[in-house]
């Protein structure tokens, strides 16, 4: 049996979201300045760079690194299961932008 779970997100905090995906990510991937990249974790130059970018952007920004690292990502959820003691195999993450769109069929 294959099993899908699908979690919608409203709200993020990208300059969290960025910190958090740094050691499972390759840096050069992340198309922001060195000098942030390298500064990540000291607090407010995350949310003072991300507050010149648009949110759009930010939303452009974090899904293409999610794609580009997603096999990196899989195999850290694979060893964070493990040291849970859950046996499970994750075939494929996506993280896509969902927009309210209606389509009219006429």
């Amino acid at each position: 049996m294959k099993l899908e779970l699908k979690i919608d997100i409203d709200e993020i905090n990208y300059a969290q979201a960025i910190r958090a995906l740094l050691p499972y990510i390759k840096k050069e991937d992340l198309p922001i300045p060195d000098m942030v990249k390298n500064a990540a974790e000291t607090p407010g130059v995350l949310e003072n760079f991300l507050k010149f970018i648009p949110k759009s952007k930010q939303d452009e920004i974090l899904l293409k690194v999610f794609e580009k690292n997603k096999v990196r990502i899989i195999a850290k959820a694979h060893r964070v299961a493990e040291n849970r003691g859950v046996d499970v195999t994750i075939s494929d993450i996506t993280l896509t932008e969902q927009t309210d769109d209606v389509v009219v069929l006429g």
